[in-house]
């Protein structure tokens, strides 16, 4: 009977232990992030953060990368179907995939307070780069990403589909 009983109670520490390592283990973990490199503009997703070589010419493909990431300086605002499509209201730089019949329209990847170097007159030939605000090179920082209107700490905005950066000139 005394054997039954511990046999009985080792069965039961047993069940009682994978129950709280399952319920425990479900957790789910952090996927770590990757990067992928697409040649076809068209699998991009809108809101995907990517990076590319070179000087923005066509069909040289882009790096999907994390948008937390400090390097992370362009955005997709848009995925074009068409090469010959349109971005919609803002100041865009388009990058085509003939070979897909794609454009991605590309935006500042900018939160308050960031800091980039670019041409905010011609953001198109412009090379986006986003930097700690103590950089020489830095030359715009954000102020604020609003809805329609930018507050008066504001130089200028640029005007978006789905929101207004507020920016002003550093240097």
């Amino acid at each position: 009977m005394v054997v039954r009983q511990t046999v009985m109670v080792c069965a039961l520490a047993v069940v009682a232990y994978l129950a709280v390592w399952w319920v425990f283990s479900d957790e789910e973990e952090p996927s770590p992030t990757t990067q992928a490199f697409l040649t076809d503009y068209s699998k991009v997703e809108k809101g995907s953060c990517v990076r590319f070589t070179g000087p923005g010419e066509n069909d040289q493909g882009v790096t999907v990368i994390d948008c937390q990431g400090g390097k992370a300086a362009l955005k997709v605002g848009t995925v074009l179907t068409e090469t010959s499509g349109e971005c919609p209201r803002g100041d865009y730089k388009v990058l085509r995939d003939t070979r897909h019949n794609a454009a991605l329209c590309l935006l500042p990847n900018a939160a308050r307070g960031d800091c980039f170097e670019l041409d905010t007159e011609d953001l198109q030939r412009s090379v986006v780069s986003k930097f700690d605000c103590s950089a020489p090179r830095v030359n715009v920082q954000v102020v604020d990403v609003a809805g329609e209107s930018c507050p008066e700490t504001a130089e200028f905005g640029v005007p978006y589909e789905e929101m207004t950066l507020c920016l002003r000139r550093v240097r």
